[in-house]
């Protein structure tokens, strides 16, 4: 199965241009690619991002000063009941798997939960929960109907920064790429973890397969609300550079398929418009970018579990 090019180059001696600074590490940085808002279109503006020469941050600049045009709507809407959250919950519950398989109780924070799924999945596990989230409809379903305590932050870095909780878990479940400084939520995160503890973390995988197909046109860049993109080898490094010690990373779990085939749906109903006819492009697209993710750390998404070691 032959798949057809989908993007072109964006613009032409763009990298002859001045490129700004790392935000991260300052280094010098390579434009890597042009991206329009294709999933929402809420905008007709073209959005750069860069990648840094030296530590490999994916960032994209410049990140408009009011993001909240962008996200009208949400990405799910918020339950009525706390039963119903659960119904939608049960689907996911393969979240907590990589949790689990080192903690089974003790205090959770996840940052960046919207309506709660993950959260609510670790409350019922046994976890202790306490979320922050920027929006506050999600904080008054959280702490009025889920049970969870839920903090509203814009900035979940300073809200760490005024904590003195310990947590046994800190999870960002595809919320890192949303937030504008992600290295200082590492920071903080690995700062407020107890000795023992793990921070899990779940975001796109720009050296997808996928990516290398679609580039600029990859449904999980999401711009301009997808703002930075770890590597794998520049989020183990910035973890790493805080004190925490790799557990595991995969790219070929239950998240990365069903990112994949959220992907290949998107792509065919783009190009059939009988419902039928695109179910089964998109699961033959689907199957052959599996066959073709052979290599190595090449799925959607990326989901890595760090640890804050125990002092001797």
């Amino acid at each position: 199965m032959n798949l057809p090019s989908v993007h072109e180059a964006p613009c032409n001696n763009l990298e002859s241009r001045a490129t700004p600074a790392c935000p991260y590490c300052t280094g010098a940085s390579t434009l890597f690619t042009v991206a329009h808002d294709g999933n929402r279109h809420t905008t007709s503006l073209a959005f750069n991002y860069y990648q840094c020469d030296a530590c490999g941050l994916v960032f994209m600049n410049p990140i408009p000063e009011d993001m909240r045009p962008f996200y009208q709507g949400g990405y799910q809407k918020i339950p009525d009941t706390l039963s119903e959250l659960r119904s939608i919950a049960a689907q996911e519950k393969y979240r907590l798997d990589p949790i689990l398989k080192y903690k089974t109780s003790g205090k959770l924070l996840e940052i960046g939960p919207w309506m709660g799924i993950f959260s609510c999945n670790a409350k019922d596990a046994g976890f202790d929960v306490t979320a922050i989230d920027i929006d506050q409809d999600c904080i008054d379903f959280l702490n009025g109907t889920v049970g969870i305590k839920a903090l509203q932050s814009s900035n979940p870095a300073e809200t760490l920064s005024r904590m003195d909780e310990q947590f046994d878990v800190i999870a960002l479940w595809h919320s890192l790429e949303h937030l504008p400084t992600p290295w200082l939520v590492i920071q903080r995160a690995a700062e407020h973890l107890a000795p023992g503890g793990i921070l899990l973390i779940a975001i796109p995988n720009i050296e997808s397969y996928e990516f290398s197909v679609f580039k600029e046109a990859w449904r999980h860049i999401d711009a301009p609300r997808h703002l930075h993109f770890y590597p794998i080898q520049s989020l183990i490094a910035v973890c790493q550079a805080n004190g925490l010690a790799k557990l595991e990373l995969r790219t070929k779990d239950q998240l990365s398929k069903t990112l994949s085939s959220d992907t290949w749906y998107t792509w065919a109903k783009s190009r059939l418009p009988i419902k039928y006819a695109r179910g089964v492009l998109s699961l033959l697209a689907f199957h052959f970018a599996q066959s073709r993710e052979k290599k190595e750390n090449s799925g959607s998404g990326m989901t890595a579990v760090f640890q804050l070691p125990i002092s001797n």
